[in-house]
C-alpha cells in the first residue's frame, strides 16, 4: 500500500511526454513518429521515478530522485521545443514544451522544502498534499489537444 501511494504521489507530480529533434518540412506522420519517440523517453523517466520511490530510505534519496526527474523533464521539454511541427499542432507543441519546463521548475522548488522532514514517510506525505503541478496540468492539456488533432493516442 505504501509503495503504491508513493508511486502515485510522485507520478502525479509530473505528467508529461519526452521528445526528440525534428527534421525540416516535417509531415504529420513524421511528427506523430517523433511524438511516439518522445513518449518513450517520458515513459523511461517516469519508470525510473516509480522504481526509485519505494527504494528510498532517506529524505536525501527522495530529493536526489526528484532532482534527476526534474532534469529529465527539462531535457524532454528542450527536445519537444526543437521539434519541427505541423502548423495545426504548433500551439499544443509549445504548450507541451512549456509544461515540461514548468514541471521541472516546480519540482526543483519542492526539493529544498523536503529538508524539514525527518523521514521518507513524512516527505511523501507532504508530496501527497501537493497533488499535481501546474506544469503537469499544462502538459496533460497539451497532450489532450494533440490527441484531438490525431497526433497522439493518449496522455
Amino acid at each position: 500500500m505504501k509503495e503504491g501511494l508513493i508511486i502515485l504521489v510522485l507520478v502525479s507530480l509530473a505528467v508529461g511526454v519526452a521528445g526528440c529533434g525534428g527534421s525540416g518540412g516535417v509531415s504529420k506522420n513524421e511528427y506523430r513518429s517523433e511524438l511516439a519517440t518522445i513518449a518513450k523517453h517520458s515513459g523511461a523517466a517516469h519508470r525510473k521515478l516509480e522504481q526509485g520511490a519505494p527504494a528510498a530510505t532517506s529524505v536525501a534519496q527522495v530529493q536526489a530522485l526528484l532532482r534527476r526527474f526534474a532534469a529529465a523533464e527539462d531535457r524532454i521539454g528542450a527536445e519537444v521545443s526543437k521539434l519541427e511541427v505541423p502548423t495545426d499542432a504548433k500551439a499544443a507543441n509549445a504548450e507541451l514544451a512549456k509544461g515540461q519546463h514548468d514541471d521541472a521548475a516546480e519540482i526543483r522548488a519542492i526539493i529544498p522544502k523536503l529538508r524539514k522532514f525527518k523521514s521518507v514517510q513524512q516527505a511523501f506525505g507532504y508530496l501527497q498534499l501537493l497533488a499535481r503541478t501546474k506544469g503537469g496540468r499544462e502538459g496533460a492539456d497539451a497532450l489532450e489537444k494533440l490527441k484531438q488533432l490525431g497526433y497522439t493516442t493518449g496522455s
